[in-house]
């Protein structure tokens, strides 16, 4: 045989075998498909105020990211199923199919990009300053005063912004973990301010409108943008996840989502 037409055979046979050979799992790309087989498209929840909270009086699901599933699933046409999670175990739980995407407040970041595929992000959370209702502070040099305490959890993201951006008024750390502390420590007079995550203090205040605190400013620090997160390679149901996130935040459907839990 000429030499010429064995070397383009044999490069005919690699590629066929190659064409042949198993895939990855997970190379498929088939997530949507699969959903649209199934009738049910399975979120991860993780308790974390206002995105997803487990009514205690119920034991179901509620918040943004409850919500925004339901009309996922609307557009596909498909039922809801929500499987718990925690942040050490949901992405292990997407990467080993126990759901289809992480319907949770999930922080975009560069490790956790490597492990999943991201969606665009559908909202920004950071931290926030907090006053008490009849607080006369405009701003944050108007807090930034000798004799002036803000309080910030201990060991919390904004125990390091509140350190950097206060030079004169005293940063107070609080060790308790429990939900709305820092606006508790603000409307029993304890301190002048405090730094806190944005969504999840607006959604305990709302909770609880005799607390009587109130954001300074809607501008947010250190900001974080959330975006549900799916299994690697799956790019066509990121894709229509996109898509219909896109077309939520076209017609305002986001903006009502976030002020139900939030305002």
């Amino acid at each position: 045989m000429n030499p010429g037409k064995a070397l383009a055979m044999s490069a005919i046979i690699a590629f066929v075998a190659c064409a042949q050979a198993p895939q990855p799992a997970g190379a498929a790309d088939d997530l949507l498909a699969a959903i649209k087989n199934r009738g049910v498209i399975r979120g991860c929840d993780v308790e974390y105020a206002p995105w997803n909270v487990r009514n205690p009086a119920t034991n179901q699901w509620e918040g943004v990211n409850v919500d925004l599933l339901d009309l996922i699933a609307g557009a596909l046409k498909v039922k809801v199923e929500h499987v718990d999670a925690t942040w050490a175990t949901i992405i292990p739980s997407l990467t080993t199919q126990k759901c289809d995407f992480a319907s949770a407040g999930l922080y975009v970041s560069a490790p956790r990009a490597e492990l999943v595929t991201f969606t665009r992000p559908f909202a920004t959370d950071g931290i926030a300053i907090f006053v008490a209702a009849g607080s006369p502070a405009k701003t944050v040099e108007d807090l930034d005063r000798a004799g002036k305490t803000v309080v910030v959890r201990s060991g919390g993201f904004e125990e390091g912004v509140a350190k950097s951006l206060f030079k004169h008024a005293t940063v107070k750390t609080l060790t308790a973990d429990q939900a709305g502390i820092i606006a508790l420590e603000i409307a029993s007079g304890r301190a002048d301010a405090g730094a806190g995550g944005y969504f999840g203090n607006l959604s305990f205040l709302k909770s609880n409108p005799n607390v009587k605190v109130k954001v300074l400013s809607d501008d947010l620090l250190a900001k974080t943008s959330i975006a549900y997160a799916v299994p690697p390679r799956e790019y066509f149901f990121r894709d229509w996840l996109n898509a219909v996130l896109l077309n939520l935040e076209e017609n305002g459907k986001i903006k009502d989502v976030l002020a139900k839990w939030t305002r």
